[in-house]
């Protein structure tokens, strides 16, 4: 009898402890799995940007520290976010780099180095449940 209940005892201590480690293992990474929408217009000298990627990259210094790169295409002026493939992003302050160079653009406009370095561009948004209509809209410039 205590032999058995000794083995019993061990079996469920096993089982809990690779329940623990499984749950561990699926939550490495991941954010949380909030996302809010973001959406927004995209200007150059006050003209619609055709074609680029826009990227938002989590502002460590402002207290963001997810791992996700929320990005989208802009497309005559308007981009939305998308994170793991999901709409939205996490909520958080972020810096936003562009890039107007990548496969699939014709023609691309040369922006200044600066929108496309995380460490220097001036472009920075934060991400919120509730934002204001133009919260998330882009204004560049094509010289620095």
């Amino acid at each position: 009898m205590r032999t058995s209940s000794l083995l019993m005892f061990c079996q469920l201590r096993w089982s809990s402890a690779l329940t623990i480690f499984a749950l561990v293992l699926s939550s490495c990474g991941r954010t949380g799995g909030t996302y809010y929408p973001v959406s927004g217009k995209v200007t150059v000298d006050g003209k619609p940007l055709k074609e680029a990627l826009v990227i938002f990259w989590a502002d460590i210094e402002k207290g963001n520290k997810t791992v996700d790169r929320p990005l989208g295409e802009v497309k005559d002026g308007t981009y939305t976010l998308s994170t793991r493939g999901k709409p939205g992003a996490p909520a958080g302050w972020y810096k936003v780099l562009l890039k107007t160079s990548y496969p699939g653009v014709s023609n691309p406009l040369v922006l200044p180095s600066r929108y496309a370095d995380p460490k220097m561009t001036p472009l920075s948004v934060e991400v919120v449940p509730h934002p204001a209509a133009d919260a998330y809209d882009l204004k560049l410039a094509s010289r620095d």
